[in-house]
């Protein structure tokens, strides 16, 4: 199993437009994101020697998303933005996702530097 824990505010999924990553200040904010996502993965796979899960290969996947504040986005955009960032990296593609594990969900934390999402992706059983 590949876990690790992303520190600091889960940005959603966002829709945009080939233009649109360009000029919109949030789509600019999830592909950074997105990239920091990426980061913490290749530096688990490396820790793991995880190698990426290929294609048609049943895979398990599972994140806890911790916030300050109120219901800020849907826990399925925050789910999806996560599971387009380890697309070709840790897995081949998000569509071989079978199941959610137990413990997906979002929290609420009291403090701003408590914010974080920890991941955990694994070949279904």
């Amino acid at each position: 199993m590949l876990c690790f824990t992303v520190k600091g505010r889960a940005v959603p999924y966002t829709r945009m437009t080939h233009r649109g990553k360009y000029v919109k200040t949030d789509a600019q904010r999830y592909l950074a994101y997105q990239e920091l996502v990426q980061l913490h993965a290749r530096q688990a796979m490396a820790r793991e020697n995880w190698q990426c899960i290929p294609k048609k290969v049943p895979i398990e996947f599972g994140c806890k998303v911790y916030l300050k504040g109120g219901l800020d986005g849907d826990l399925s955009n925050y789910v999806k933005g996560i599971e387009d960032a380890l697309n070709r990296l840790v897995y081949e593609d998000d569509r071989y996702i079978v199941r959610y594990m137990k413990g997906t969900a979002k929290e609420f934390v009291g403090r701003k530097d408590e914010e974080r999402v920890e991941v955990w992706v694994q070949i279904a059983s």
